[in-house]
């Protein structure tokens, strides 16, 4: 069932399309994947996630975002389409204080959870029609207003940063030294979150499992309409005295985008669920990031860096499944947001490859005409580079060209000698 004015063309065109996109960032995602007990696999659902990465010189700006849909994909393309619209057009200036951004970021969120609602109007006027009718429910309609999502929102505004998020979505923070968590899970097993819940009146403990809140657990989220004003209808949280799942964001920031902070990523919690289940590291995040410092100085572009972090996180939890026996399991849509925050990314990530494996390595073409400034720079020297990452000249040819030039003359001088 579609929302009224809503066609196909609109799920894959979007106003925002228009909008410059950040050239100091890029994103890369997997489409979910069963893998049966046969070995092949299959896609279980329409890919559910949605993101977006815009910059605006003029306001000194650049926002990101991340959101991943649950039940169906409608409420992150929602979401993703509008949160930009509450950021862009004017609300985010360069003078704007600390507490002002974050206002704006809080109603951005409330905002676009309640357009999304009233987007669904027609949807539940119907539903409420057939209840009162006592005729049978729409099954279309109980599949479209369950439908949720979790997201993750960063705003880079005059070298401030804030992170806004609901759900389950992260962010890491990476400075030289140091990996920073920037994310609250809002689910059951936040502590915060259920005794929020219980002095509501719901009856909840940490930890436990409760589909009623859906597959993700989520404590905050876009949509599902069955935690929000249908919440009377819901076993579970019936007895709350007002809607006790809530579309409010917790908000970190600012944070100073000093010379020490080089790499912002903003994914999704199937990501290092993933990668955490293929190699049982204790501290996943952090190996997240050595593989994206390792990628920076391999792949072309930062799409290209996303993408091959995502694709090796897929690859190596196919290649664990197939060492343990093959058993029916499932990969989540993952969507990994990658953006460089010095702008120098071959300089910041000469390193980072040594901490890796070769079995971690992406295969990659070498070339013969081509030298990785990576493999010149041997001597600890920084060497200068344009605006696209790419050395700029720095051998002098004049002395050659003044040899060759003296060998010409004293060849043409020979050769006039020999004919005279």
């Amino acid at each position: 069932m579609q929302v009224k004015g809503e066609s196909l063309q609109d799920e894959f065109t979007s106003w925002i399309d228009d909008i410059p996109t950040c050239r100091l960032s890029g994103i890369g995602t997997a489409t979910n994947v069963l893998y049966r007990r046969d070995g092949t696999r299959a896609q279980r659902h329409s890919f559910q996630n949605r993101s977006f990465r815009i910059q605006q010189e003029d306001y000194q700006l650049g926002i990101y975002g991340v959101f991943q849909g649950f039940s169906g994909h409608r409420v992150a393309d929602f979401v993703s389409k509008c949160i930009p619209g509450e950021l862009i057009l004017g609300q985010l200036t360069a003078d704007k204080s600390d507490e002002e951004v974050k206002e704006v970021l809080r109603q951005a969120f409330i905002n676009v959870d309640k357009a999304y609602f009233k987007s669904i109007d027609d949807i539940l006027a119907k539903r409420s029609v057939l209840q009162s009718e006592g005729k049978p429910k729409s099954v279309e309609a109980e599949e479209r207003i369950v439908q949720s999502a979790g997201g993750i929102v960063a705003v880079i505004l005059n070298n401030r940063l804030f992170i806004a998020s609901i759900g389950d979505c992260a962010a890491l923070l990476c400075r030289d030294h140091e990996v920073i968590p920037l994310c609250c899970n809002h689910t059951t097993d936040n502590e915060d979150e259920i005794l929020r819940l219980c002095h509501l009146g719901v009856d909840v403990e940490l930890g436990q499992l409760y589909p009623q809140l859906g597959d993700a657990r989520l404590t905050r989220c876009f949509g599902n309409y069955f935690v929000k004003s249908g919440y009377k209808e819901n076993s579970l949280v019936s007895s709350a005295i007002q809607e006790p799942v809530i579309p409010e964001p917790e908000i970190f920031g600012p944070i100073t985008l000093d010379n020490d902070v080089c790499i912002l990523l903003l994914y999704t919690k199937s990501l290092v669920k993933a990668f955490r289940e293929a190699t049982s590291v204790i501290n996943a995040e952090a190996e997240l990031v050595q593989h994206t410092k390792h990628y920076m100085c391999k792949e072309a572009s930062l799409s290209g860096v996303a993408q091959a972090v995502v694709d090796q996180v897929v690859r190596l939890h196919h290649d664990r499944l197939e060492v343990t026996g093959g058993q029916a399991v499932n990969l989540e849509d993952m969507t990994l947001l990658v953006r460089d925050l010095r702008g120098f990314r071959r300089k910041d990530s000469r390193l980072a490859a040594s901490t890796l494996t070769g079995s971690s390595a992406r295969p990659t073409m070498q070339s013969s005409t081509t030298t990785d400034s990576s493999e010149v720079d041997n001597t600890g020297k920084e060497l200068p580079v344009d605006e696209n990452g790419r050395i700029t000249p720095y051998v002098d040819f004049a002395p050659f060209w003044r040899l060759w030039g003296q060998r010409k003359v004293s060849e043409n001088s020979i050769t006039s000698l020999e004919k005279s």
